[in-house]
């Protein structure tokens, strides 16, 4: 009876812990493809009337993933930075590997202007602890492409934060346009490996206990 107990306690720990490995590699950015027909959520950080927007796009979907819309940035703006920008939430960040996946067309890159990415670590208290990859880019492509990548997120980390910045050289004519579609931050933390030592685990006591009958 009491061997019986232990091999149920045993499953439902590993079982525990492959729930949270799973539930860990959801994506972490809210409204990731701009498929409710907004941006809300994400922050729009330089607009400027008719010089500086974020708007959103319908049947101009990025290849990643299906859906109907994508975010249209345009900024024309002398020295100037149009960014859109999401915080995840608070405390859903853990130690371990970050992979990040988003797509992106340049509609236009005239006079110096550029798109970058960037990717922070954040602490419990708001505070950038690093730029997570770095800062990603400048980007010229002028089809659709889907980047990827991953990071290590630090020992206090709390949540992550990402900014796409539109930003235009310091010349009257500088244009930067571009799209932005399907963001994705999943999270592998470092506990995952727990998984497969409890299976390993698991799989030692079995043997040992039918060598016993």
């Amino acid at each position: 009876m009491k061997g019986t107990i232990k091999a149920i306690a045993g499953l439902t720990s590993l079982a525990g812990l492959l729930i949270g490995n799973s539930v860990s590699a959801a994506n972490l950015i809210l409204n990731p493809g701009f498929e409710n027909g907004t941006n809300l959520v994400w922050s729009v950080l330089g607009a400027s009337g008719s010089s500086a927007y974020v708007t959103l796009h319908s049947g101009a979907n990025g290849p990643s993933a299906p859906g109907t819309f994508d975010a249209y940035m345009y900024n024309v703006i002398p020295a100037a930075n149009l960014a859109l920008q999401q915080s995840t939430a608070l405390g859903d960040a853990v130690p371990g590997l970050v992979n990040y996946s988003f797509d992106l067309k340049v509609d236009s890159s005239l006079a110096g202007g550029v798109v970058f990415i960037h990717l922070w670590d954040i602490n419990a208290t708001g505070g950038v602890i690093d730029s997570g990859p770095g800062l990603l880019g400048p980007y010229f492509n002028t089809g659709w492409q889907t980047y990827t990548g991953s990071w290590t997120a630090p020992a206090n980390v709390n949540h992550f934060e990402i900014e796409i910045d539109c930003t235009t050289g310091a010349t009257v004519g500088s244009t930067e346009a571009i799209e932005v579609d399907n963001v994705s931050l999943t999270q592998v933390p470092e506990p995952a490996t727990l998984s497969l030592a409890a299976l390993s685990l698991l799989g030692v006591w079995t043997l040992r206990r039918s060598r016993k009958f």
